[in-house]
Formats: C-alpha cells, structure tokens, sequence
C-alpha cells in the first residue's frame, strides 16, 4: 500500500541519466562527526526541510545518479567513490573510525553500510535493502533502471556478480556497537523479502546492534528516523 509521500516520490521519475559517476558534497560544520549519505536523487535542501536529516554533519552526499544504473559496474563506481571521499575527508580531520557516525538513507544505506563497516563507525541505516542487486531487480522505485538493463541485454546475475562483496548484509560485522537500523514495516520501496534478509543478517552478525520498527511507509520512516538519530548521539546500549 503507498501513501501519498511515497506516491509522490514514485511519480517523480527515473532519471534518464543513470551513468554519472559525479556527486555533490555539502560541507557542515568542521567540528561535527557525522556523515550523511542521502537517499537517490534526493537534495539537500529537500532532506533538510522533510526533516532527513536534522543532525550537525561534517559532510552530507547527494548521491551520484549511477549509484542506481543500467550497467552495474557502475553502481559500484559510484559506491566507492562516495566512501572514498568520505573517507578521505575523515582523516583529513583527524576523526577516527570509531568516533565517527555515519547515517545512510534509503540507497544512502549502501555507501553508509559500507563505509561504516571499513572504519568501525557507527552507522544509522534507514530504509536499507540486504542486498543491492535485488532491491534493484525488485523495487517499484528502480523498475525503469531494470527494464533499460534487460533491453541492454542484462540480468539479475549480471548484477549479482558485479557488485559482490558490497551488499549491506556482506558489510556488518566491523561497524561498531550501538549502531542502529530503522525499518519501515509498510515501506513500499523495500521488498518483504529484503527486510528480512537484513533483520536475518543483522541478528547473525550485530547482536549489539538497535532494531527499531516502524509503522510506516518510506517517506514516513525516513522523516521519523530523525528522532533516533538525534538520540543516538548519546545512546549506550548493553
């Protein structure tokens, strides 16, 4: 079932440029330690309003359009170049891994997860598929990207091979505790079958990890996550 937000959000389109590799990183504050990692094709001035992200950030990315492309060679061209930079700019700051928390968004979730993971951060994952190649082949939100890759001669393997190693659920066992996973029971965007192979995974590798379930569509989970974000910021769990 769609909400209105999410209806909106799926009427707006596809963009028909799936190839560029090129992303735009706003600059917060340079005392601050978080990092944040926007949902696809989204702004920063429309996250910010729609209350995505309401925390003091060191860097906040929108994403490249081909972090979801028809040639999913680059999907991951777009992932590491993301987390390269990211990464870059923490060191650059003198920030440590573990100090660092790093928010990923709906498709944010896949450069988050695995930045997260390389320098034992805590990661707040929001909206996360298990696995990048099937939410591609599976979600509403990404049908039109799957029909170009099938016209183009491609199939889930396709995928399945190329992007290897960089799935959320390949990517959890050196993020760092208290971490947290926000999950829209309702979310239309993420299939059934990919919330449970990220609770599954989550449960098998992060047992100190904070599930938290909501009641809600995409949009609506994505707003919501704001509060737990800015409790996170000083949460200890046991």
């Amino acid at each position: 079932m769609f909400d209105l937000f999410d209806l909106l959000l799926l009427r707006r389109g596809t963009p028909a440029d799936d190839r560029t590799l090129r992303f735009r990183r706003i600059d917060g504050s340079g005392t601050a330690k978080v990092i944040y990692f926007l949902p696809w094709h989204t702004r920063f001035v429309v996250a910010r309003q729609a209350g995505f992200t309401p925390l003091d950030f060191l860097a906040c990315y929108e994403m490249p359009l081909a972090i979801v492309s028809s040639v999913p060679e680059l999907c991951v061209q777009a992932m590491q170049g993301l987390v390269a930079d990211a990464e870059s700019l923490l060191q650059d700051r003198a920030i440590r891994g573990q100090d660092a928390v790093i928010v990923g968004l709906s498709v944010g979730t896949y450069p988050a997860t695995y930045l997260a993971n390389r320098i034992g951060a805590r990661l707040c994952s929001v909206a996360s598929a298990d696995r990048a190649d099937l939410a591609i082949w599976e979600s509403p939100a990404t049908r039109m990207v799957k029909h170009r890759a099938i016209q183009k001669g491609l199939q889930l393997s396709d995928y399945s091979m190329a992007l290897d190693g960089t799935h959320p659920v390949q990517n959890l066992k050196a993020i760092a505790r208290n971490s947290i996973f926000v999950i829209g029971q309702r979310d239309p965007f993420i299939p059934v079958c990919r919330n449970a192979g990220l609770l599954q995974a989550i449960e098998t590798q992060v047992r100190s990890a904070h599930v938290i379930k909501l009641d809600g569509g995409h949009f609506k989970t994505l707003r919501a996550s704001g509060q737990y974000q800015r409790e996170m910021l000083g949460l200890t769990f046991a």
